[in-house]
């Protein structure tokens, strides 16, 4: 079966570059990283292990699909006709080019989105809570992790980022459905406030480094990889 997908696969290569298309792993180079993709919004992780998969399990999201053609049956990513040089351009933007990041350590992302269905379950006629599901669920496809998804799998939280002086208790909450804290100017390379809905997001990428100015020693393992 696998020589079958290989096949099936190289000969749809062989017909996208006729028409135009560049192979993502052609257009980045053999060891080039995901993260400037990752960290500048245009690919996130897949909600599920795929047996076939490439790019470790990642996807484009909408803001990448300008760029960025997938197809799911052939496990695929290709960059469109003519975006070449524009994707080329794009990834110059990248927030955090020295940020450590390993494509390994971003697990599938089902977890995340069952637990957004969950809130949305749970929020009855409550048309805020409605709200704040969809709005998380939105930012899920855009590539960023909500905070508690984040501490539920390495086990540093706010009380972490008060201390590395990430964000700040906030003087005056004006609404139980605002957030209790403020991000910093140091915090605002990690975390992604979104005040109306009381949630606070860990931009596209940035788990692992965040991770690391955590919790350095656990982080260790994983930002030391080759």
């Amino acid at each position: 079966m696998s020589a079958l997908v290989f096949e099936a696969r190289w000969h749809r290569i062989q017909r996208s570059r006729e028409q135009g298309y560049e192979e993502l792993s052609d257009f980045l180079g053999r060891y080039a990283s995901l993260g400037p993709l990752v960290r500048c919004g245009l690919v996130r992780k897949r909600e599920e292990w795929s047996e076939f998969q490439r790019y470790y399990g990642y996807v484009p999201t909408e803001k990448g699909e300008s760029y960025l053609l997938y197809i799911p049956d052939k496990e695929l990513v290709l960059v469109r006709p003519g975006k070449s040089a524009p994707l080329f351009l794009a990834l110059k933007n990248d927030p955090a080019p020295n940020a450590p990041f390993k494509e390994t350590y971003a697990e599938p992302t089902k977890a995340q989105f069952a637990a957004v269905e969950e809130m949305r379950m749970n929020a009855g006629r409550d048309s805020w809570r409605t709200k704040r599901a969809d709005v998380l669920r939105q930012h899920l496809m855009l590539g960023y992790m909500d905070l508690r998804s984040f501490t539920k799998r390495t086990g540093a939280g706010e009380g972490g980022l008060l201390r590395e002086g990430l964000v700040k208790p906030r003087l005056e909450r004006t609404s139980d459905q605002h957030l209790n804290i403020e991000v910093t100017k140091d915090g605002e390379a990690f975390l992604t406030p979104l005040d109306n809905f009381d949630l606070l997001l860990v931009n596209p990428g940035m788990e692992l480094p965040l991770f690391n100015r955590l919790d350095p020693d656990k982080a260790s393992y994983w930002c030391g990889l080759p």
